[in-house]
């Protein structure tokens, strides 16, 4: 009797350890749309059900596995065309081309999939096509000290998200180039964090977007979207 409840209590610890397990992988990641994410109520009602329906999101994993399958500094990207703009979209209809770091084995890419159809959930569901490219993804710590404190007083005084410094690129297929929101993105003063990052188990900011291009074929639609509050900057756990 003792003998069994012990399995029984070892076999539900190991159950509950297997989730754990899966989820010790993070790293930084970046998001760019074809409309702000950071918006005052007249500017999004301007963009809703017009725009906003195209998007590059990426992950670079620093450090963790996936299904067992180390993946400490691969990169992996999605480009995803969605039904209207994300949030008032259907998700599971969305179509997605998915970009694998060509730094990884076979056994890394195949996890490297599964990774984003997890994190990306419903609208990386149906994958139109599968690219493998040299890519990298950067995100730039805050920097510490003295300045790091006078930088975090202007971004308080102006009342803006202060995202670090963010650029992703997938040689021949997509870009984000990014920077910190400042006093001159504050256009009506009401601005606030309008949509929710696409991706599960992110902490991010709301960036100023540079440039987000998606210049690969797959999805009907070739982008190069510059100059809005459209993106987000961060890390991601899971």
């Amino acid at each position: 009797m003792f003998t069994s409840f012990i399995l029984a209590v070892t076999a539900l610890s190991l159950a509950g350890a297997a989730p754990s397990e899966r989820a010790r992988i993070e790293g930084d990641y970046m998001e760019s749309r074809n409309a702000d994410v950071f918006t005052g109520p007249c500017f999004a009602n301007a963009q809703v059900f017009i725009t906003g329906n195209q998007a590059v999101m990426a992950w670079k994993v620093n450090k963790g596995q996936w299904n067992g399958v180390d993946l400490s500094g691969l990169v992996v990207a999605a480009a995803v065309r969605g039904t209207t703009t994300f949030s008032k979209d259907v998700p599971d209809q969305a179509e997605s081309v998915l970009i694998l770091d060509d730094g990884a084995n076979a056994d890394q890419r195949t996890a490297l999939v599964a990774l984003a159809k997890e994190l990306g959930g419903a609208r990386l569901s149906r994958v139109v096509d599968v690219k493998t490219t040299k890519m990298n993804l950067f995100v730039e710590n805050h920097v510490e000290g003295e300045s790091a404190s006078h930088e975090a007083e202007n971004h308080h005084a102006r009342m803006m998200p202060q995202a670090p410094l963010g650029t992703f690129w997938a040689t021949g297929l997509a870009e984000i180039q990014t920077r910190p929101l400042d006093g001159s993105d504050h256009l009506c003063g009401n601005e606030v964090v309008e949509y929710s990052p696409l991706s599960q188990g992110v902490s991010v900011q709301p960036a100023y977007t540079l440039s987000n291009i998606y210049k690969g074929y797959g999805l009907g639609v070739r982008w190069v979207d510059h100059n809005s509050r459209g993106s987000f900057v961060g890390h991601f756990s899971y």
